[in-house]
């Protein structure tokens, strides 16, 4: 009778680890690093998970983020109104990180964009940001990323839309 119980046991034992290795992932190697996406003027803005959803010239537009405006290749100056949408999980806190940097990566700011409505779904959450700058460089990007507040990796996301300054 014990050694049923003890052989029942076992098998329950194995069972229950084939359904938690099944369900749990392993991870073998470091995580890859998520490369922003560059923008140009004749393709919408897609993040490297997802195809654009949207194409249309009054928007750039994925399935994680609508930019209103500045669209790519546009000539900004300051102060910079940036309108937009992005999904909840890009927010923390209700404010997004936005950069303004130079052809070759050099920050000229970095702000944020803040929610207009409830952050904490799924759905897009309209953003806007004021960005009140000075550069002498000619070109550069917008940068909006995803906040990541717990710093790892694997959680970053950006978009980089190309600009020109006046």
């Amino acid at each position: 009778m014990k050694k049923e119980y003890f052989l029942l046991i076992i098998l329950l034992v194995i069972l229950v680890s084939a359904m938690i290795l099944k369900f749990v992932p392993i991870r073998l190697s470091a995580p890859e690093r998520v490369r922003p996406n560059i923008i140009t003027p004749d393709k919408p803005i897609a993040p490297s998970i997802d195809k654009p959803i949207v194409d249309e010239s009054d928007i750039a537009s994925s399935s994680v983020v609508i930019i209103k405006r500045p669209l790519p290749g546009n000539i900004v100056t300051s102060p910079l109104i940036v309108e937009g949408q992005a999904r909840g999980g890009w927010f923390f806190e209700a404010t997004l990180p936005i950069k303004l940097t130079t052809q070759n990566g050099d920050i000229i700011l970095a702000h944020y964009g803040t929610a207009q409505t409830d952050w904490m779904t799924a759905d897009f959450v309209p953003f806007v940001s004021v960005l009140e700058f000075n550069t002498t460089a000619t070109s550069g990007y917008l940068v909006i990323a995803k906040d990541n507040p717990s710093g790892l990796p694997e959680f970053d996301d950006s978009i980089k839309i190309p600009v020109l300054f006046k």
